[in-house]
């Protein structure tokens, strides 16, 4: 079939004035969809590496979202299983100003509101901490420490993988602090090599009690934990939580209490929910993304690279798009002017062009959500190693599939190609059939 076959086969009908005032017929939409097949198979080389662009431009966002996604959910909850818990309660202004310890930035250990909180249905466990500083000495070395108080039982469940020595990036020597012997300490792999400690060895620690007085007690080694960041593990101290109560002299008091939910999907409502009643006891409630806002930042980066990745890879798409739809009216020239001689309307002419960039647009998109998808859900199958910052050893990502990700680039690939199609569908719908005949344009 020659064009000018082609283009009178309108469902065998030509168009007239009774669909002038309809936005678009639907005789001529159902006309444009068959002939922009017609017309993108004219020339398969061309329209398949346009398609091709879009399949790239979908597939890549996909995987790198989906993996994107996966990798920060991972670190989250490696972050809130080493210590972050998913929520944490402070004195007010705590944690603005928690260098200097005071009493009025501790607060009750076993006050009705956390009695209140230890019942939610919400809450796995709640554990109470002290947070102090102070000097350990060794022989002739002495260093700086950060000392964290804890209730052993608690704290286990509250930081399932850094005391867990089945987990990785956990306890690496030795084992945790325990209610049978009061005096013994956990320090960070870093501090124990500064000091030249190991298992077995006594230590001195000199605090300053909140009074200013200064206070110093013997105690042993019994743990050496591994933390991925250098900072903390060359001054990481654990102590029992009733004998820095006694060393720094604040019976009873604890500067936070970090909370575990049963689901951590449910927390940001879960704050939500108790910020009111903990702020009536001049308290502060904080999601874990409030206190650590690392995690925060990695993954505005991340989504800043992915968005500009994925911008620059639907800009590519829109560029082949309009270059082989300009190339598709210069080719129809005859064509155009023949149809718009017939009767066919300049919106007409526009709705057939930007047809088939949509054509393009949705079996590119299609193409690209399935391959995007299929790598997705292999990675999800076989897993994929990732450390963590927040602590040693490694973790197996395993992203997943999204549908409402799918659906949105799916249409987002649509709509790019329909935009990049407007620029030589209006050109195509402005000639005149005069001139269009001659193959001017």
């Amino acid at each position: 079939m020659n064009r000018e076959e082609d283009s009178m086969d309108m469902d065998a009908r030509p168009l007239n004035k009774r669909s002038q005032g309809k936005t678009v017929d639907q005789r001529f939409l159902r006309f444009s969809i068959k002939y922009g097949f017609r017309s993108l198979a004219r020339n398969r080389r061309r329209t398949m590496l346009t398609i091709a662009t879009v399949m790239l431009s979908s597939g890549v966002t996909i995987v790198t979202s989906r993996y994107s996604a996966a990798a920060i959910n991972l670190w989250a909850k490696a972050a809130c299983d080493t210590g972050l818990g998913h929520a944490q309660i402070h004195a007010e202004g705590f944690l603005k100003d928690s260098e200097t310890l005071s009493e009025s930035l501790t607060f009750e250990e076993n006050s009705p509101l956390m009695s209140s909180i230890a019942r939610d249905p919400a809450v796995a466990t709640v554990a109470p901490r002290l947070n102090f500083e102070g000097i350990i000495s060794a022989g002739d070395q002495t260093r700086y420490f950060l000392g964290t108080a804890v209730h052993p039982e608690h704290e286990l469940r509250v930081s399932p993988a850094l005391f867990n020595p089945t987990r990785p990036g956990t306890l690496d020597q030795g084992e945790f602090i325990n209610s049978r012997e009061k005096t013994a300490v956990v320090i960070g792999r870093g501090l124990a090599e500064m000091l030249n400690l190991k298992l077995g060895d006594e230590v001195t620690l000199m605090t300053t009690t909140v009074t200013g007085g200064l206070n110093g007690v013997d105690t042993v080694v019994r743990g050496i934990i591994d933390v991925p960041l250098p900072s903390f593990s060359k001054r990481a101290v654990y102590v029992r939580l009733d004998y820095a109560q006694q060393l720094l002299r604040l019976p009873g008091r604890i500067t936070e209490a970090t909370i575990r939910l049963h689901d951590p999907d449910k927390a940001d409502a879960w704050v939500t929910d108790r910020a009111g009643s903990v702020a009536a006891q001049k308290l502060e409630l904080k999601g874990w993304w409030e206190i650590d806002v690392i995690i925060r930042r990695i993954e505005m980066i991340w989504n800043s690279v992915v968005g500009l990745i994925s911008f620059l890879l639907f800009m590519s798409s829109a560029l082949s798009v309009l270059n082989i739809i300009f190339l598709l009216v210069a080719e129809r020239t005859v064509e155009i002017g023949t149809m718009m001689a017939i009767g066919a309307r300049a919106r007409d002419i526009r709705v057939l062009f930007c047809v088939e960039g949509a054509m393009i647009g949705l079996i590119g998109g299609i193409a690209g959500v399935v391959a995007g998808n299929g790598i997705v859900a292999g990675m999800g199958l076989v897993g994929i190693p990732l450390q963590s910052p927040f602590s040693s050893g490694v973790y197996m990502l395993y992203p997943q599939v999204s549908a409402t990700l799918s659906l949105a680039i799916l249409a987002g690939s649509v709509v790019v190609c329909v935009l990049a199609s407007l620029a030589p569908a209006q050109k195509a719908a402005s000639v005149e059939p005069v001139k269009a005949f001659r193959g001017q344009i």
